[in-house]
């Protein structure tokens, strides 16, 4: 089966945006499809930062580059902080957080086994 015009540039603007994180040095970077379990976003990408200042200037740079590159509407929350940023592009959503805040409420986990249940045959 085709993709759609519309599915390819959600493709491109993950890979963009996992490219863009990697520059930025973030660590521990993770993609989670989540078409089907989630009507806020198609795709999460969870990473992480190694300070506050670190996960902030993340956020910052990330969405300098994505309106630079035509994506004009982006939410940031938490940036003030600096320790869990949330940066929305409407179809991806990218989590990034301080290492300890990333253990502590486990996204990654929390999106697989959605993943997971959606998986499951109900008898």
């Amino acid at each position: 089966m085709q993709q759609t015009n519309h599915q390819n540039s959600i493709d491109d603007l993950l890979s963009f945006c996992l490219e863009s994180l990697c520059d930025l040095k973030a660590h521990d970077l993770i993609s989670i499809d989540v078409k089907g379990q989630s009507s806020i976003a198609d795709y999460m990408i969870v990473c992480s930062g190694t300070s506050n200042r670190h996960v902030s200037a993340i956020a910052d740079r990330l969405s300098q580059t994505l309106y630079e590159h035509g994506l004009k509407e982006i939410t940031i929350s938490g940036q003030e902080l600096g320790q869990w940023v949330v940066v929305d592009t409407g179809s991806v959503m990218i989590h990034i957080m301080q290492p300890e805040y990333r253990e502590r409420y486990a996204l990654e986990d929390l999106y697989r086994c959605m993943a997971a249940a959606d998986n499951l045959e109900v008898a």
